[in-house]
């Protein structure tokens, strides 16, 4: 027998919690359209090698993959970040740079499911493609600062950074190749400290003030300070790798300037292999899990095969964000529901021409399709939160007339169709 429950991982939604998911997505769109992104729909189907060129360990494991009917290997997508890259290569190269793209989608990723993780989720982000400047870096904090702040969780959520090109700077130094510093970001990002020390004793390091820079860094994190670190890096003589420290420190200053709650975390790492640059998360107290994340991927246009072309970007999870509303902060204003009841087939026409006209006008209006009497309809759509209800018989349809009833003050009057409107809005102010 079917059975009617989702897959495991995967949920439905209905009325109110549909209209959080979606009203979430609104207000994403609003904001980045304002900055001047355009929408990109890739599809939720891609090759599997579009994932596993870059895609980091952990996500290559938890990915839905499978043949198709042509026998090629395809996966549902685990993100959409490596979707926009195909398509910027694929058509939107010739466009000027820097291009500013968002989405909104589904994504998939086959996770033990548990608070804040499903298997199908959705994303909205965007990605900034052609650009080196740390501005771009500055507008991905100022555009989710407004997004939280247009949904009321401006105040209530933490920003933790870190910059990934300094550990890629001192991985370089001691030349370790770009497979195992993946397999070290890796044991990190899963807080697996021994695991990556003993990676690293496998290699020979002469400098052992690297060691200690990177004992520092990870099991210091939250708490050395920039200025102390820049010193201490000035004694080891690597100038790309101030660089990349100097970055976090101008962040930093901007962050506080604008007011944003924020994090330093020197030893923080990101699950995704293709980070280059600085990197973040944002957390609200008490969950969990972040509800959202991103990053510089100076490298990844050039692995799949295109020219050099800086990039970054950040997505956030939709459910994890509505779930860090608590349910509060995203009901519905108070609408006015409106029912029009016919008393005569002669009138359904009109019945629903004044639907359209209520429609147009803002009002949710539904036609009463129930074969109930007046009096019964009129208590039953009292009891369902309805404002009013527009009743048209034939002696309305004679006179071109409608009653409109208050289902909250019961007031009843007879009113002309062209001044409908009008009573309405009169209504809607004094309530």
């Amino acid at each position: 027998m079917v059975s009617y429950e989702p897959l495991r991982g995967m949920q439905d939604y209905y009325a109110d919690e549909a209209q959080k998911i979606r009203k979430v997505e609104t207000i994403f769109r609003e904001v980045v359209e304002k900055a001047g992104y355009s929408e990109a729909i890739t599809p939720v189907v891609e090759e599997f090698e579009l994932f596993s060129v870059k895609g980091g360990e952990e996500l290559r494991k938890t990915m839905y993959v499978f043949k198709d009917k042509g026998d090629r290997e395809v996966a549902l997508r685990p993100e959409i970040t490596p979707s926009i890259v195909r398509l910027y290569l694929n058509s939107l190269q010739h466009f000027p740079k820097p291009l500013r793209i968002f989405y909104v989608g589904r994504v998939y990723r086959y996770d033990e499911p548990q608070l804040g993780r499903y298997r199908e989720f959705r994303q909205a982000g965007v990605e900034v493609l052609g650009t080196e400047s740390i501005l771009a870096e500055l507008e991905m904090f100022h555009l989710l600062n407004d997004f939280y702040r247009k949904i009321g969780l401006k105040d209530n959520v933490e920003f933790k950074i870190n910059n990934i090109g300094i550990y890629r700077k001192i991985f370089d130094y001691i030349k370790i190749d770009d497979n195992l510093q993946e397999h070290v970001l890796h044991l990190l990002d899963k807080g697996k400290i021994n695991e990556f020390y003993s990676t690293l004793e496998r290699i020979p390091i002469q400098n052992s003030k690297i060691m200690d820079l990177l004992e520092i860094l990870t099991k210091n994190g939250k708490s050395v300070k920039i200025e102390e670190l820049i010193a201490y890096i000035d004694k080891i003589d690597i100038p790309e790798l101030k660089i990349e420290i100097e970055k976090i420190s101008l962040i930093s200053d901007v962050l506080s300037s604008l007011g944003i709650n924020y994090l330093i975390d020197l030893s923080f790492v990101r699950g995704l292999a293709y980070y280059t640059g600085p990197i973040f998360e944002v957390t609200k107290k008490g969950l969990p899990f972040s509800i959202a994340g991103g990053g510089r991927y100076d490298s990844l246009v050039e692995i799949y095969g295109g020219s050099k072309t800086p990039a970054i970007g950040f997505a956030i999870g939709i459910e994890r964000t509505v779930h860090a509303l608590e349910n509060i902060l995203l009901r519905k204003e108070p609408g006015h529901l409106i029912a029009v009841i016919t008393l005569d087939n002669l009138a359904i026409k009109k019945a629903l021409e004044i639907a359209s006209i209520l429609r147009e006008n803002g009002y949710v209006t539904t036609l009463n399709n129930k074969d109930l009497s007046l009096s019964k309809l009129i208590s039953l759509y009292a009891d369902q939160g309805y404002t009013h209800v527009i009743i048209i018989g034939k002696k309305e349809l004679e006179n071109e007339k409608v009653t409109v009833r208050n289902l909250k003050t019961r007031e009843q009057r007879l009113v002309n169709i062209s001044e409908l409107i009008r009573v309405l809005n009169s209504d809607t102010q004094a309530n």
